[in-house]
This record gives structure tokens, sequence and C-alpha cells, in this order.
């Protein structure tokens, strides 16, 4: 998808169709598809804006969003395993969540997981 039209074309656009040119003559001096201007129309009637639109999400949504309640609960639980903590979120939060659904919750939040859970002793003798 490509990048929306800036606002101030959006507003020459609208105005030119408010000065009474038709949606044909504005399409072919903007180079602006007729469904568009009838869009931005239906924006501004709808908002009072033309602003394009930035709050969207692609894709399905998420079953754990990104809350100041998830950040509280991870902070709580903190150092447990993914099975406790889809275990701990189903008893808490009463909803069932697997244990790969909190996986990919914690790569886009941008948690990293444990890579060991205790540090290895070195097993190299000591020289004399």
């Amino acid at each position: 998808m490509g990048a929306p039209y800036g606002e101030e074309l959006r507003k020459r656009v609208l105005a030119a169709v408010d000065r009474g040119m038709s949606k044909w003559g504005v399409h072919q001096v903007f180079g602006v598809s007729r469904s568009t201007i009838d869009d931005w129309l239906k924006l501004r009637a709808e908002t009072g804006s033309v602003k394009a639109k930035t709050e969207y999400y692609r894709g399905r949504v998420p079953m754990v969003a990104d809350t100041p309640e998830l950040r509280a609960f991870l902070a709580a639980h903190e150092g447990k395993t993914l099975a406790q903590l889809s275990a701990a979120w189903e008893a808490e939060q009463k909803q069932r969540v697997s244990v790969k659904t909190f996986h990919k919750t914690l790569q886009r939040l941008g948690y990293t997981r444990k890579k060991s859970a205790t540090t290895t002793a070195n097993k190299t003798p000591r020289s004399a």
C-alpha cells in the first residue's frame, strides 16, 4: 500500500470541487481518481477534516494487546516460562491464550527470551 496523499493536496482538490469544478475536471487536473474524491468528501462530511487515517492495523488484531495491564502482568511474572505465563494469564484474565500466541506477543513488544536459567560452571580446570 502506498503512502496517503498529502493533506494540502486533499484540501486543494476539495476546494476545487467546492468552487463548482466537476469531479471529472478535478480528476483530470490533479490526477486523483473520482472515487478517491468521493471518499475525501465523505471523510470531510463525517469528521470535518481531510487528514489521512493513521491509526489502523494491518492483519489480524492481536489476542493480547499492548496495554498497561499486560506490561504490569509481565513485570509481576518476570522470569516465568511461556507455558507458565500462558497459564497465569488464563487464571488472572480469564482468557485462554496459547504458548505460541504469548511468544508472538512478546516478540512484537520487543521482549527477548531468557537464554539460560542459570549460569554454567566453567569446566576447564584451573592451571596451577
